[in-house]
């Protein structure tokens, strides 16, 4: 027997201020993933902890102001990944 996976897709009807916040969190996002690889690849010889790394998000987050426009919970998943 097989067995059969259903997916379901819903096309998303956004308002302009919709997609622009949208836009904003995945630009800020992006921004972040990038400081983190930059920061990981910055320590020769030794990686900083999640801890650290963790830390200099929140710093990064309160230093500019774009970045803050992405949620901590946003922010800290994009470190686990």
């Amino acid at each position: 027997m097989v067995k059969r996976q259903r997916g379901h897709k819903a096309r998303l009807e956004l308002t302009c201020d919709q997609s622009a916040l949208l836009d904003e969190q995945a630009s800020a996002a992006i921004t972040i993933g990038n400081c983190l690889h930059a920061y990981w690849t910055h320590f020769p010889g030794r990686k900083p902890t999640l801890a650290q790394a963790d830390q200099a998000i929140r710093q990064a987050r309160t230093d500019f102001p774009f970045l803050a426009a992405l949620p901590a919970q946003a922010a800290q998943a994009v470190l686990k990944t």
